[in-house]
């Protein structure tokens, strides 16, 4: 790839907290145009990476580029190219959310012709406008995440760090601000994205970083990472579910042939077989309504666990 297209490149990066590696030579890049997914259980090095390239922790071991800039070299370089949302905000908590939100357009390089528009538009899309006039000491948690995003959106950087963003927001929320990241990154911006809710990031991440105790475990697209740990797994809506289970487990090789309601779940022990079920089925006068791919994120984390010996 052509070294314009990325975004950030980290290179056998680490950090060292006494005699504990918190990050542990990690080594990636991150595309522009992207939402790269970091993933791991508590303690696993998320934040402490995040700090890192965002020049706010100094690397023990190994450097990055971010947005062009050494981290090591001009940590301040690197900052003037991001916006963040950390796992946990400090706020100015006298202030009311307007105030707070102008201080940091202004912060941001907005104009006083620009700062209105901006402000505007990221209290509509963070759904804020009625906590304008409100204190940030009387809001509540999920107030107080919406007011965090709505900081961050303010900034035009060509990078955003966002460090367990949803929580506290609710589900119908959670759909306006996945439109707002995708919309950002089509414009060739880069989202670098942590959660502890594989299930959430499935409907925006565009690529997957597993990390475990300070080491990266694996990186790809779900469809790669589903392909490489996972047996291909299926839920068929059919017209009558217990002649497709006889069908199916008689043409095919099979893991798992189980009848759910009006639904049969198959899991294929050969992936090239998917192409035969809708055949075998046609043929044999079962009509398939609907058909499903299972299979988490989440279990594509427990089975690289499992296989790299991340698992204690």
């Amino acid at each position: 790839m052509d070294k314009s297209d990325v975004a950030i490149e980290s290179k056998e990066l680490s950090k060292d907290f006494g005699s504990t590696q918190a990050v542990k030579s990690v080594s990636f890049t991150v595309n522009k145009g992207e939402v790269f997914g970091f993933f791991g259980p508590n303690g696993a090095g998320k934040t402490t990476t995040i700090r890192l390239l965002c020049g706010l922790t100094k690397p023990s071991r190994g450097s990055a580029i971010v947005c062009g800039h050494n981290i090591m070299r001009d940590p301040t370089g690197v900052r003037r190219h991001l916006t963040i949302t950390p796992e946990e905000s400090i706020f100015y908590e006298k202030m009311k959310v307007g105030t707070y939100l102008e201080f940091f357009a202004g912060m941001a390089g907005h104009t006083s012709k620009s700062k209105r528009a901006k402000i505007e538009g990221v209290i509509n899309v963070c759904e804020v406008p009625d906590l304008m006039n409100k204190r940030i000491a009387v809001l509540s948690h999920g107030q107080r995440q919406k007011i965090s995003l709505a900081r961050t959106f303010l900034s035009d950087a060509p990078i955003m760090f966002l460090d367990e963003p949803f929580q506290g927001i609710d589900i119908v929320h959670r759909k306006l601000l996945r439109e707002y990241l995708r919309d950002y990154v089509k414009k060739g911006n880069t989202v670098f994205f942590t959660s502890h809710n594989l299930i959430e990031a499935e409907h925006i991440v565009d690529r997957f970083a597993f990390i475990d105790r300070g080491t990266l475990l694996k990186i790809g697209t779900a469809r790669e990472l589903r392909d490489q740990y996972l047996l291909p797994r299926f839920s068929i809506r059919v017209s009558d579910p217990v002649k497709a289970q006889r069908i199916l487990s008689d043409g095919l090789q099979l893991d798992e042939c189980i009848v759910k309601g009006d639904e049969v779940v198959v899991t294929l022990r050969n992936g090239e077989d998917v192409s035969k079920i809708g055949a075998l089925l046609s043929t044999a006068g079962v009509a398939v309504l609907e058909m499903r791919l299972l299979g988490t994120m989440e279990e594509v984390f427990l089975k690289i666990q499992q296989k790299t010996g991340a698992v204690a």
